[in-house]
């Protein structure tokens, strides 16, 4: 049966078995001396790298790569824990090819994350550690990887640049045939509307004003032209009075000498008279019908003047409408090239704008390729390390020591525990519900004594009932 033990007993079991627990301790220690001087030697090799500053390229160029490479730290232990870097650092420097061989990439990928420790330093800068069986493996590798890193950094930096820069120069493409389009639409919209523009409401004013002064002066030409032909007219009476009149008196002459010449001859100073007047009439005669030709030709010259005039007048008035009619529509053309001019505008903007952002994001992506191999600087490159880093062989076996001491206490404790031997009256007073009447010493290599019990009282650690006590349980 289990009991429970004070400090004194459990000295004494054990020093009872002694020898048993000393076998179980010095065998528990030899099996974990042995195990802990099984292991390998394992070296750690580190490496602290730094990432510079990017601050003057940024305030001389816009940069496309979002961001900043001293955030990288936030997740350099992902980045550096993940496949990629990983992967090529076991191909590269052939690691593990047992693993690889056995169980596959992805298992010796696994093994590396357990034998890789990143750690940040400060805000800029990152410290790694390898862990291998060989430390010229460990130095290399400590070495390799931030290399890696910072190579797969660098073209991640480098791709997203050039992404960007191929963003712009899509969007580049794209609004400048939404500008061309636009400006097709403006000349188009102003060939249609030629004359009616905005900006040629200034002219058009102009030619208003120059058609009114033309209607002015036609006007007053058509005026006199109307005054010459109302002349023209009282004079053509006057004139056809005149010639009738002076071919009367010409046909009355005529008869006269006629009739003078039948009576007398040539000779007569009668027919000499009407032969002179008759001569003289008809020369008076002619120049009255020339007049009356010549005013005749006046009237015709003058009515087409003045048919010229009118229909210059009326194509003044033509002009003069066709002005006004655009200058009424004017305003509604205004409206439509505005919003035109407006949407163009926008276009041209964003269009300028792209094309300065693409300019800045090419300068941005050499910049990204020319500082790249200055991003991470490796301060302290890992050195072949001489002692190894675990297992801690002293600190190993004096916890082998210590276990086995507890497996040695542990077992002595349990045996003495499950052992039912009774070896002093408190024990039997304690386990025994009947009254103690005697004990028998223990006689071993010691003088016989006699030891008497009285009937009442407590001597030599025995105790004897009296009839009023009761059996201890």
């Amino acid at each position: 049966m289990e009991r429970g033990m004070t400090a004194d007993q459990v000295l004494k079991a054990l020093w009872r078995r002694k020898v048993l627990v000393g076998a179980i301790v010095l065998g528990v220690f030899a099996v974990g001396a042995a195990i802990v001087l099984s292991q390998p030697s394992v070296y750690e090799a580190t490496a602290v790298v730094r990432v510079q500053h990017q601050r003057p390229g940024e305030e001389m160029v816009q940069r496309t790569v979002s961001e900043l490479v001293e955030q990288r730290l936030l997740t350099v232990r992902q980045e550096l824990m993940a496949r990629p870097v990983l992967q090529k650092a076991i191909e590269e420097m052939n690691l593990y090819p047992e693993i690889v061989s056995e169980k596959g990439m992805e298992a010796a990928v696994n093994q590396m994350r357990k034998d890789l420790t990143v750690r940040v330093e400060g805000e800029s800068a990152f410290e790694l550690t390898y862990a291998s069986t060989d430390p010229n493996v460990a130095a290399q590798v400590a070495n390799r990887l931030p290399q890696l890193f910072a190579e797969q950094a660098q073209k991640s930096r480098q791709e997203q640049a050039a992404r960007a820069t191929q963003l712009f120069e899509d969007e580049v493409v794209a609004l400048s045939k939404s500008v061309t389009e636009w400006e097709k639409k403006i000349a188009q919209f102003k060939v249609d509307h030629q004359g009616e523009l905005p900006e040629q409401l200034e002219m058009n004013m102009r030619g208003l004003e120059r058609v009114g002064a033309l209607l002015q002066t036609k006007s007053e030409e058509l005026r006199v032209a109307e005054a010459r032909r109302s002349d023209l007219a009282r004079a053509r009476n006057a004139a056809d009075s005149e010639a009738g009149r002076l071919e009367a008196a010409e046909h009355t002459l005529t008869q006269g000498l006629v009739a003078a010449r039948s009576s007398w001859t040539a000779d007569h100073p009668e027919v000499k008279r009407l032969t002179q007047e008759l001569s003289t009439m008809r020369e008076r005669r002619k120049d009255a019908e020339s007049r009356q030709w010549a005013e005749r030709q006046e009237r015709t010259r003058v009515a087409e003047l003045i048919a010229n005039i009118q229909k210059e007048i009326e194509g003044l008035h033509q002009q003069a409408k066709e002005y006004q009619s655009r200058l009424d529509r004017t305003p509604q053309w205004a409206h439509a090239l505005g919003v035109l001019n407006r949407d163009y505008e926008i276009a041209r903007t964003k269009y300028q704008s792209v094309v300065s952002r693409r300019v800045e994001a090419e300068l941005a992506q050499e910049l990204e390729a020319k500082s790249a191999a200055s991003l991470f600087n490796t301060i302290s490159p890992a050195g072949v390390p001489v002692a190894a880093a675990r297992p801690d062989r002293v600190s190993g076996l004096l916890i082998c020591f210590l276990l086995a001491l507890g497996v040695g206490v542990l077992t002595g404790v349990v045996m003495e525990m499950r052992d039912d031997t009774i070896r002093d009256t408190q024990e039997l007073r304690e386990r025994l519900p009947l009254p103690v009447l005697a004990v028998v010493p223990n006689m071993q290599g010691k003088a016989e004594k006699r030891v008497l019990m009285p009937a009442t009282g407590n001597r030599n650690g025995v105790v004897t009932p009296s009839t009023n006590d009761s059996p201890l349980n």
